[in-house]
């Protein structure tokens, strides 16, 4: 049987070769594609919604010390599909935006957002960012920035503690060149190098001598503040760079779940006898969690005092800045003139926390 059929199938190829039938191998067999339809002329071509900002930093220069500067972004629609805004949120409480949410932008149209920036009273560089999210677009971020800069500069402006140094020089440099006088750096009278207050006139740059010899890490201050006779700048605060000032700090701060947002007070001038109101931010903290408030009571404040006996402190109020923030209000009032520095105690219903202060009393 197998040779019958075997010849039978070669008589079948043979008749469909005569016929001009020409069998290919099935991998030989052509890949048959279908092209896609071309666009009809005319038709709109959509492009995909993107937003950019303008500009995308908006650079303030030098600022002053607890200072409000305004700022502005426009936000444009370089597609052509309507995008709604989801949200516009800033990185930092220092910084507000007028409210944008809900707001839809039109393909080529634009969106004015006007921002400002708190400056904090300390020297230094400050950036703030906000961060925009949208319902059909890529989110983007708006920069704000800022120098912090007192009248008198201070290089370094900090004080190296680090690796076992306990001594060192600081140039102090008025920045309009107006001569002044340094009337006191670490709570006592300043040490200058190459300037005898007794024989030399009031200069508009000076050197001086800082030491922390002999103190102990719980003795290690987190500021040393020097004193000048400026109205314009009384206390030229430089951050203590030290093991002990550092993470180690004030250990408490995870079991209160507050800090002090700035880490230290700068009460401004007020006259000797006479109540003078100042600030200060508590931020609620909790690393660990993630930010999560797991004790609500660490914004229930009971009382602010001095351990410096020449200032008195009463605690006038508070009120929340935002979900994790809160303002106090106190009112210093000082018993003798001239630079009054040293510790602020805070206590809440979660526990007790020290912040460092500085404030200048005049006579009249």
């Amino acid at each position: 049987m197998r040779p019958f059929r075997t010849n039978t199938i070669l008589l079948r190829a043979r008749l469909l070769l005569v016929a001009g039938v020409c069998i290919a191998p099935a991998a030989a067999l052509p890949t048959v594609t279908h092209a896609a339809p071309a666009p009809q002329q005319g038709a709109a071509q959509q492009q995909p919604p993107v937003i950019t900002v303008a500009p995308p930093v908006v650079d303030l220069g030098i600022v002053k010390p607890g200072s409000t500067s305004p700022a502005k972004f426009m936000l444009i629609n370089t597609g052509s599909t309507p995008v709604a805004v989801q949200s516009a949120v800033p990185n930092c409480k220092c910084t507000n935006i007028t409210p944008v949410q809900g707001k839809v932008i039109a393909p080529g149209a634009t969106l004015e957002i006007e921002a400002s920036l708190a400056a904090p009273r300390v020297p230094g560089d400050k950036e703030a960012v906000v961060f925009i999210s949208f319902a059909n677009a890529a989110p983007v971020q708006a920069k704000i920035k800022g120098e912090v800069r007192l009248p008198i500069l201070a290089t370094p402006p900090f004080v190296d503690a680090l690796r076992d140094v306990v001594s060192g020089t600081i140039t102090l440099k008025s920045t309009d060149g107006k001569p002044f006088t340094v009337l006191e750096s670490g709570g006592k009278a300043p040490v200058f190098m190459e300037f005898d207050p007794a024989k030399d006139a009031p200069r508009a740059e000076y050197r001086i001598a800082w030491s922390l010899a002999g103190r102990t890490p719980e003795q290690m201050p987190l500021w040393w503040f020097v004193w000048t006779d400026r109205a314009d700048c009384d206390a030229i605060p430089l951050r203590v760079r030290d093991e002990a000032t550092g993470s180690k700090n004030d250990m408490d701060r995870f079991k209160r779940f507050w800090i002090v947002k700035e880490s230290l007070v700068m009460a401004g001038r007020g006259s000797v006898g006479a109540p003078h109101k100042a600030e200060i931010e508590l931020e609620h903290y909790n690393p660990p969690k993630r930010g999560r408030v797991e004790n609500p009571a660490w914004r229930e404040v009971r009382a602010v005092k001095s351990l410096n006996a020449d200032l008195e402190v009463k605690f006038v109020g508070k009120r929340d800045a935002g979900v994790d923030g809160c303002m106090l209000e106190v009112e210093l009032t000082a018993k003798r003139a001239g630079p009054i520095e040293g510790l602020l105690e805070i206590e809440t219903a979660t526990g007790k926390g020290t912040v460092p202060f500085a404030y200048f009393a005049t006579t009249g």
